[in-house]
């Protein structure tokens, strides 16, 4: 995915992992949040520990799953 990331190449790259493009476009928006936030003089949002915990879990779930055959679909190809 880094590979493809450094040519530009952003669709291969998510087909590689989409999950953390997701998480990449949730994390932009959590900061563009804060600097509203910090803007606007109130206070910044900060992530719980049970978000951190979630996404680590979900993580780890993607790429187990995606190392089992009953879930090939999820397994990155090649354009």
């Amino acid at each position: 995915m880094i590979k493809s990331l450094f040519h530009l190449d952003f669709y291969q790259a998510f087909r590689y992992n989409p999950l953390l493009f997701i998480l990449l476009i949730c994390g932009i928006i959590y900061i563009i949040i804060n600097i509203i936030l910090y803007i606007k003089k109130k206070p910044l949002i900060k992530p719980s520990v049970k978000i951190l915990v979630f996404i680590l879990i979900l993580l780890i779930v993607y790429m187990i799953l995606r190392n089992i055959p009953l879930f090939s679909y999820l397994i990155p190809t090649e354009v």
